[in-house]
């Protein structure tokens, strides 16, 4: 394939332009001007530098002799306005697919998102015969997401595309990027004195299942459907003694109610404010808490998907971000890392 990765730079986009390169795939890289490229630092992949929402022109270049588009690029976050959100999701990806009509590209995979699914209160897992979730009452990111989700639908109908729909579950793993709200969570754990966790459940994936899963979904997938990329269900109690028990730290200790969770959310923005950093947790994630965000990823293992343990995924995540400048001298100095992550760390070397 000759390939194009927006938001390469990303975290699941990134493990995708690996995941294409070892596949011996013709790679070029979509990024913004001011994007950081350490993550992929001296792959053979070619580069493009554009903004979505960049002159037709531009973007019409980057599609340019491509036959299949990975768009991964969107703002993954909580805390930003809903405006800013919205115009990168939906009107960043309609100027994309726009670009892919003019330019002749016979194949687009939009990472979507599992929460388009949207959760169950009693741990009910989902899966893709659901109906888009409505958006109401849900924090802006969620509401950008089915947003981009419904409008790309219409406009692969209008303009003859194939589109076809990756939506990955909390996703983890090392990244030269942003922290991000799923690597964020895991710090945030390693951080908290108080061993809190809360109600309530996700799915984790790894990002390199993720990216192998976009993949599989370019080569077998089906126009217009989508595909749950996910691992296990867990609840936040079992994936909090996981990371406590990988880093050497106290396990969980109290469980936070909405409330308790919305007024510690509220204390970590201010903290991170104060300090000009990204807030570990934020209110409108604190909103979220027991809900069940689980899923099931059979129709993507039709496909081929095979993804690792939960606990695998959390051993690579823990052993780079132990390294990693985002995690402070206090909590290295409590953490003692588990034999799996040096392991891990050895098999890497090698």
């Amino acid at each position: 394939m000759k390939t194009l990765v927006t938001g390469a730079n990303g975290l699941i986009g990134a493990h995708i332009v690996r995941e294409l390169l070892r596949h011996g795939h013709d790679v070029r890289c979509l990024v913004r001007p001011t994007s950081r490229r350490e993550a992929l630092a001296d792959l053979p992949a070619s580069w493009a530098v554009a903004d979505l929402l960049a002159p037709a022109d531009a973007l019409d270049a980057a599609c340019a002799d491509r036959d299949t588009i990975f768009h991964t690029a969107a703002q993954f976050a909580y805390g930003l306005s809903a405006a800013s959100l919205h115009n990168t999701a939906v009107t960043g990806t309609e100027a994309l697919l726009r670009a892919a009509a003019r330019t002749g590209v016979s194949r687009i995979i939009l990472t979507s998102s599992s929460v388009v699914f949207g959760y169950s209160d009693d741990g009910t897992v989902i899966d893709e015969d659901r109906p888009l979730r409505a958006g109401d009452d849900e924090p802006p990111y969620v509401t950008a997401k089915l947003a981009q989700h419904r409008r790309s639908l219409t406009l692969a109908e209008l303009l003859g595309l194939d589109v076809r729909y990756a939506c990955p579950t909390m996703t983890i793993g090392p990244t030269a990027a942003q922290l991000g709200p799923s690597n964020g969570m895991i710090l945030g754990y390693l951080a908290d004195p108080f061993g809190a966790t809360f109600p309530g459940g996700c799915n984790l994936a790894s990002a390199r299942d993720v990216a192998a899963g976009h993949l599989l979904i370019a080569t077998s997938g089906v126009a217009g459907e989508s595909y749950l990329l996910g691992s296990e269900n867990l609840t936040w109690r079992q994936i909090h003694a996981a990371i406590a028990a990988l880093a050497g730290i106290a396990p969980p200790r109290i469980t936070l109610n909405n409330a308790t969770a919305y007024l510690a959310a509220a204390a970590e923005e201010w903290r991170a404010a104060m300090n000009g950093r990204t807030a570990l947790a934020t209110r409108e994630q604190a909103a979220m808490v027991g809900r069940y965000y689980w899923y099931s990823h059979a129709k993507a293992a039709a496909l081929g998907y095979r993804p690792q343990p939960a606990h695998d995924a959390l051993v690579a995540t823990i052993s780079w971000l132990a390294a990693s400048p985002h995690v402070t001298r206090e909590t290295r100095a409590r953490m003692r890392l588990a034999p799996d992550i040096y392991r891990s760390r050895s098999e890497d070397r090698h």
